[in-house]
């Protein structure tokens, strides 16, 4: 359910389609993301249709306004000198929305998994061996240089939704400052392994286990606890150079690159707005909170 909600949502923000025709078709397509993994029976598909409806609900009325806010932080900023410690901040704060995110899903969905019958359950381990292999051929199938390249044009792709095309320049900064990062590929997916063996297991006592559900939740909400020794300093150190890289490509933006910028930050604010009111909140444009550096 951690994949299924937050996944869903923040492709809904990060993609190019239309925001609001994405995120009022979430509930289908949330539901349509879970049947891929186990066939849900009719009762289990009435309790997640009503915790997907549920979900968004709270979503609209106490997450949208919050995306708002950070969006007009960033908007406001285009075209100005960025500091690293400023993109943290939007960053900690994204990863704090979705924390909440989780929380508000986490004992309605270790219900659902509760439900699970043992043929649901492994369909759902089979599914998740297929993905699996998918990614250890993405990033343990290919060499270190192939897997740099693959990540250099994710990376300015990124940049591209949002400035338009980036000068050889730009590219050639994002090039040479992702070259620093640190490869984890073979760690993420050794800690993924070991948080579906974990998964596996409190599935396997769903039924028996009095704290099932509040164990679930925990595994959910602390994914950290299954990295190998000295990976979270790792990624630290990555997350830095990137809200660096972050913050000096945006310091380089021509005035067309700034303007298509703001333009696609303002047309989320619209969405978003426009997502609250259809909800019956007020719209929160105006009252955008900028976020210090």
């Amino acid at each position: 359910m951690r994949l299924v909600l937050t996944g869903l949502l923040l492709a809904v923000v990060l993609s190019g389609c239309v925001v609001r025709v994405v995120y009022n078709q979430l509930d289908w397509l949330t539901l349509w993301y879970v049947d891929d993994y186990f066939e849900l029976d009719n009762t289990q598909k009435s309790q997640a249709r009503e915790l997907i409806a549920h979900t968004l609900a709270w979503h609209r009325s106490n997450q949208l306004p919050r995306y708002v806010s950070l969006s007009r932080a960033v908007h406001d900023r285009v075209g100005t000198p960025v500091s690293a410690a400023f993109i943290a901040d939007v960053y900690a704060d994204v990863v704090g929305l979705w924390d909440q995110l989780l929380g508000q899903v986490a004992t309605d969905a270790g219900e659902l998994f509760r439900s699970l019958s043992d043929s649901q359950v492994e369909a759902l381990f089979e599914r998740l061996a297929e993905d699996n292999l998918e990614f250890e051929e993405e990033y343990s199938g290919v060499t270190a240089g192939e897997r740099r390249a693959k990540q250099d044009k994710a990376i300015i792709k990124m940049f591209r939704r949002f400035t338009g095309r980036l000068s050889t320049a730009q590219e050639d900064l994002i090039r040479s400052r992702t070259a620093q990062l640190h490869d984890l590929s073979a760690e993420w997916l050794q800690r993924r392994a070991a948080w579906q063996a974990q998964f596996r297991s409190l599935l396997t006592g769903r039924r028996s286990d009095p704290q099932f559900v509040s164990r679930l939740a925990n595994l959910m909400l602390d994914p950290n606890q299954f990295d190998s020794p000295g990976y979270r300093e790792l990624v630290e150190d990555n997350q830095r150079q990137v809200f660096s890289l972050v913050a000096e490509v945006l310091g380089t933006l021509s005035p067309a690159q700034a303007d298509a910028t703001r333009k696609r930050l303002a047309g989320f604010m619209e969405d978003f707005d426009a997502l609250i009111r259809e909800g019956g909140g007020p719209p929160h444009t105006a009252a955008g909170q900028d976020v210090s550096s």
